[in-house]
């Protein structure tokens, strides 16, 4: 016999209950809001400050909300951080709380894109080497750096049951990790690996597909909804956690950045696959990127011209090229005639396309497009494009398509939320459900438990660093506390810069 469908309330008391917690009206309040727009397909914002509880007020409705409709809800964070506190602390003391209520353990995963995991298939087969002109495989020395840390995903690779790179400590080097995983490009496919049964990606998807809960990031959400290619499981619902970053986020998903070594990396790869004037075409190309861009003043470019348009027109046409004289012999001819996927060759499709797409936006960017150049010492110079706005990629892909619940602690600007709601593109969705936007204030009496500290007397921040009084004050401060401190810093030099200081000075 099938257990009743337990109340929100009920749910929410043997959660709040489960981990020791008080009921809270916020909370309860941001539940029942979230609950309706589940139920009525009508997008939620929901401004819930500090102490409110929000992850157990979406949690909750989430997970009776998936018991109902018999699909996944996805959950959407803009941070690592909170991505594993739900899923490492809250979801399990939620499920734990409910399975007596509903008669099952509900199930949750977190889903990540492609290249936070390591490929089961490099592991094996090993790295293309973008340094090598013959495509040899890659094995940095082990007295190096890079190779230390080579050996240390192989040995780890042996043991995780995840493949997931966040939970390799210390983080590997970013060169290390990219020889030993695959972006979504380069990726030859599930259904022509012969790793796919071992492969981390696919198994995490397989989980996502059975779980009630599905924990992501906004960039995998957005992604997901303006690619057209399916990276989560099908959904009727999403949870936008950290919601006031989505638009950022979401514009950096869908901001492209070209350099001259992309064009020289991807001429290398594809070189035993292409005729010899093709390879030798495409470098010529990179060079001349090179040095349009090392020319080129920093900053917004209104329109491609000169040596720029050049170089620009020349990785178009030229990786046009390259992918019609690697089209000829494709992964079906290769199966017919009894061969495994050519892993590197398919990788190598895939640095071009990603060239020739880019050069070619740049060149036909549209007035909706901004492109600019960046000069920085630490790295090439390299050329960006990105749209002005989301908003109605937001409204068409995602707010169409799916009832969305976004919150965060910082939604209304002048205690209004057609800002926020604008700049979603939600003002001009044409949902007949439409959208509504609540407030649910915090547990916390700032006026009694809090003291706004404004040091005006100091000097205004400068390009030097925290000055000497800046540092002073702190100290000061840290000291009239008892220590006891969190310290937010608008960037990590200052924060070092403060921690060196205070070592010292206390």
């Amino acid at each position: 016999m099938t257990k009743a469908q337990p109340s929100l309330d009920d749910a929410l008391a043997a959660a709040v209950s489960g981990i020791g917690g008080d009921p809270r009206d916020g909370q309860r309040q941001m539940a029942q809001a979230v609950t309706h727009a589940m139920t009525t397909g009508e997008h939620l914002l929901v401004q819930a400050g500090t102490g409110t509880g929000k992850s157990l007020a979406y949690l909750v409705p989430a997970l009776l909300h998936s018991v109902t409709s018999k699909q996944p809800v996805v959950v959407a964070t803009a941070t690592i951080a909170l991505q594993r506190q739900l899923v490492e602390r809250d979801l399990p003391q939620v499920v734990e709380s409910l399975r007596p209520l509903l008669g099952h353990r509900p199930e949750f995963a977190i889903l990540k894109g492609r290249h936070n995991y390591v490929c089961a298939h490099r592991l094996a087969e090993g790295t293309p080497d973008d340094g090598a002109e013959d495509g040899t495989l890659f094995e940095p020395a082990p007295a190096t750096q890079l190779g230390r840390d080579v050996v240390r995903i192989r040995a780890w690779a042996e043991e995780t049951e995840t493949g997931d790179k966040d939970e390799l400590v210390p983080a590997p080097m970013d060169r290390a990790w990219r020889a030993l995983s695959v972006t979504a490009h380069e990726c030859v496919g599930a259904t022509r690996c012969g790793y796919a049964a071992e492969c981390f990606s696919e198994r995490a998807r397989e989980r996502a597909r059975r779980a009630d809960v599905v924990v992501t990031n906004h960039a995998m959400l957005t992604i997901d909804a303006f690619s057209g290619i399916p990276l989560l499981p099908e959904h009727d619902v999403v949870v936008v956690d950290e919601a006031h970053e989505l638009v950022d986020r979401a514009t950096g998903a869908v901001t492209d950045e070209l350099t001259a070594a992309m064009v020289e990396r991807a001429a290398r790869r594809i070189k035993r696959y292409v005729a010899a004037e093709t390879f030798d075409a495409l470098s010529v190309a990179a060079e001349a990127l090179e040095e349009a861009l090392r020319e080129a003043v920093p900053g917004r470019v209104e329109q491609p011209s000169g040596l720029l348009f050049d170089a620009l027109t020349a990785v178009r046409d030229v990786g046009h090229l390259a992918l019609s004289e690697t089209s000829g012999r494709g992964d079906k001819a290769e199966r017919e005639a009894g061969e495994g996927v050519d892993a590197a060759r398919v990788q190598a499709r895939a640095a071009i396309e990603e060239i020739h797409e880019i050069a070619g936006r740049v060149v036909s960017a549209a007035t909706a497009d901004v492109v600019w150049i960046t000069h920085s010492e630490r790295r090439p110079p390299a050329l960006w494009r990105a749209p002005l706005s989301v908003s109605g990629l937001l409204r068409e892909k995602l707010f169409d398509t799916t009832t969305v619940v976004l919150t965060s602690a910082t939604l209304e600007l002048g205690g209004s939320f057609d800002s926020v709601a604008s700049a979603l593109g939600l003002d001009d969705a044409p949902s007949e459900a439409g959208w509504s936007a609540i407030d649910v204030g915090s547990p916390f009496d700032y006026g009694r438990q809090a003291i706004l500290y404004v040091a005006r007397h100091l000097p205004a921040p400068g390009r030097d660093g925290l000055s000497d009084e800046f540092l002073g004050e702190l100290a000061e401060l840290v000291e009239a506390a008892g220590g006891r401190t969190l310290g937010l810093f608008s960037s990590q030099r200052a924060a070092e810069q403060a921690a060196t200081e205070l070592r010292v000075r206390i």
